[in-house]
């Protein structure tokens, strides 16, 4: 009970600390107004700003690799999880949704420089902090039960940390040099993430990752070709991950079949169809 409690008391402080910086950087981003448009670090405006937000993102990633205690609970309950390969991933992997989720925070306010973006990015950012290091620490509880919740939480804070880094990376309407490449390397830590707890390899997480992720990587190149918004164009390549993950899933659980594909498939382009009958709808036309 004690070393839970411990463990509960590193998360909430260090999910604190995250949303300080966040709000730190919220404060940059009011004063110095970084452009959207522009490729980040190579162009000169906002180059400060981003900086700063790269500097919060490993710093943020850093403190919760620290603190982590997963692989002595990760060992402790192996034998009731029923694990075959290894209980702890080879890899250090603590850091992955921190810096996803500081990162999110970061394309937000680089967006919206308000007052009320920035209190909300604050806030979120903490709730996400807290609640993606306890989902994560569920996935390798004794109890199926814990597990499963854990399971849906964890993947439901990763769709919401996805759709909105999607959304801003999209927003600034970049060649699909670095919007594809930089949407690749945002999808690669979700879909690793995602597998979090798997009974699987370290090595075919990261091969299903990769995969994953350069199919949203040629989705972004097809719809930098359209001129959505932000927002939509994160409901599409949300819709693409969906599949991309769901698919993920159930390869890592051993439940992959055809129909499984064919109901996330079908499911996906529902969506889009959806997504795009509404904006020429809300437009008028083509």
């Amino acid at each position: 009970m004690i070393a839970t409690r411990a463990l509960a008391t590193r998360i909430i402080l260090a999910s604190l600390l995250g949303a300080a910086m966040l709000a730190a950087l919220a404060v940059l981003a009011v004063k110095t107004q970084p452009p959207v448009g522009l490729v980040p670090l190579i162009a000169r405006e906002g180059r400060s700003f981003w900086l700063a937000g790269l500097a919060v993102c490993l710093l943020g990633a850093l403190i919760f690799q620290v603190v982590d205690r997963l692989p002595e609970l990760a060992r402790a309950t192996a034998l009731q999880r029923g694990v075959r390969y290894d209980p702890v991933p080879e890899w250090p992997t603590a850091w992955i949704l921190p810096f996803v989720t500081l990162a999110s925070g970061t394309l937000l306010l680089c967006a919206y420089h308000s007052l009320i973006v920035a209190l909300a990015v604050t806030l979120f950012g903490f709730i996400s902090l807290v609640i993606g290091q306890f989902a994560r620490l569920a996935l390798y509880s004794a109890e199926e039960r814990i597990r499963s919740l854990g399971r849906l939480v964890h993947t439901l804070l990763l769709y919401g940390v996805g759709f909105v880094s999607c959304a801003m990376i999209y927003v600034h309407k970049l060649r699909s040099l670095y919007s594809a490449t930089a949407i690749f390397l945002l999808a690669v830590l979700l879909l690793l993430q995602l597998t979090e707890g798997a009974d699987v390899q370290l090595d075919r997480r990261v091969l299903y990752a990769m995969a994953g992720a350069l199919v949203l990587a040629e989705a972004t190149w097809v719809l930098n070709y359209w001129p959505a918004t932000g927002w939509l164009g994160g409901a599409v390549l949300l819709a693409v991950f969906h599949v991309l993950a769901g698919l993920t899933l159930a390869r890592v659980e051993r439940a992959l079949s055809w129909r499984t594909v064919a109901e996330y498939g079908i499911m996906a382009s529902l969506a889009i169809i959806v997504i795009v009958w509404g904006t020429l709808r809300t437009r008028g036309g083509p």
